[in-house]
């Protein structure tokens, strides 16, 4: 079987880590897995790492024109894929009208985000979903209860729930592992590491964080926030720790290979984001048995009987510095044998040889005869 998975620019986020973990057990069972880059530059950073992990890449970049479409249905033809599960939500319609053109007629469509389009661009994005599974007859799918109700309350479109899955590498490390780690960032045994794992993007909410982290600071507490990741307002967020007077407290790592030693090294975990699909970083920090702060907004919700020790605040800077305080006050023992609950339910729920045999069993069903 061959499968074609299509996505933008292959970056270190959520889709792009869940197919890194999926490719070993897709080659395991016969299945031929291509991935589609359609990002309008280059391929993307992430591209080795899925070429390691066993996909062939082939790379479109999107344009507004016709000259897209044409050349991806003259190289869907060429290639006759069994399978084509599209992944990003720009130009969906037409990358599955261009497969099914070609003949292909197992098409599937995962909504990684809480998609909210309101006015004329809702209904036309409600008319192409159902244009997907009535012309098409595409399976849509989520990883998490939120972006189910989403689709269903916004566009009138029902997805099945295949869990998102993680690697088992993340696990609560060892103290030799943990020492080491934090040996690694220079983090002496009183120092709090707070961690995040994100692009700069404004959905993210880290000027909020980095705010919050000061006002720790003011408070008396000794934080240092780990923040790992890049994108458009990394600029505007070391402008936000330099002007609050905690550049030396917010270390900007930028895309960082290693996320696990980097949850090893930490003490709390935090994602302030304004919306989440789900989070698969933070299903990684909760695997790792790291205590987490979040913000109370649909996808980190769904999380909610995973973590017996995290705190749901608002998504403003002094509702994150007071659920960091909480947890920060919480003993060091007690909030790792609570956090080592959360690892082990998280591991349980969302490992990766479960979901992956809930979407091969969709890869291989019956096409409907649409």
């Amino acid at each position: 079987m061959r499968v074609l998975h299509v996505l933008a620019a292959l970056a270190p986020s959520g889709a792009e880590r869940m197919l890194e973990v999926a490719g070993p057990l897709a080659a395991a069972d016969g299945v031929r897995s291509t991935i589609l880059s359609t990002g309008e530059g280059d391929i993307g950073p992430f591209a080795p790492r899925l070429a390691a992990a066993g996909y062939t890449l082939h790379h479109i970049p999107f344009s507004r024109d016709t000259a897209f479409l044409r050349h991806l249905a003259g190289w869907l033809r060429r290639e006759r894929f069994d399978v084509v599960h599209i992944h990003c939500e720009r130009a969906s319609f037409w990358i599955a009208a261009a497969a099914w053109a070609a003949g292909t007629r197992r098409i599937v469509r995962t909504f990684h985000a809480i998609f909210a389009f309101q006015g004329l661009l809702r209904w036309r994005r409600a008319l192409q979903r159902a244009a997907l599974r009535h012309l098409f007859g595409v399976t849509g799918t989520a990883h998490s209860a939120s972006v189910i109700a989403n689709e269903a309350r916004l566009f009138g479109n029902p997805a099945g729930f295949v869990p998102a899955w993680i690697d088992p590498c993340f696990q609560p490390p060892s103290a030799g592992e943990r020492e080491q780690a934090r040996r690694q960032f220079g983090l002496g045994p009183d120092r709090v590491a707070l961690v995040c794992v994100g692009s700069c993007m404004a959905v993210k909410n880290h000027t909020a964080l980095i705010e919050a982290v000061a006002r720790l600071v003011d408070q008396g507490h000794d934080p240092l926030l780990l923040h790992a990741g890049s994108g458009p307002l990394e600029r505007e967020e070391k402008a936000a720790a330099a002007a609050l007077g905690v550049t030396d407290r917010v270390r900007f790592l930028g895309p960082v290979d290693d996320v696990r030693g980097l949850l090893r090294a930490g003490d709390i975990f935090a994602m302030p984001s304004l919306r989440e699909g789900l989070g698969i970083a933070a299903l990684e920090a909760l695997a790792c048995g790291l205590p987490a702060l979040f913000t109370e907004t649909d996808g980190l919700r769904d999380m909610r009987d995973l973590a017996p020790v995290a705190r749901w605040t608002g998504p403003d800077a002094g509702s994150i510095a007071g659920g960091l305080a909480e947890l920060i006050a919480i003993p060091a023992a007690e909030r790792q044998a609570r956090a080592a609950l959360a690892a082990a339910a998280t591991q349980r729920r969302h490992g990766a040889a479960t979901a992956w045999s809930i979407l091969h069993a969709i890869y291989t069903a019956r096409p409907s005869s649409t």
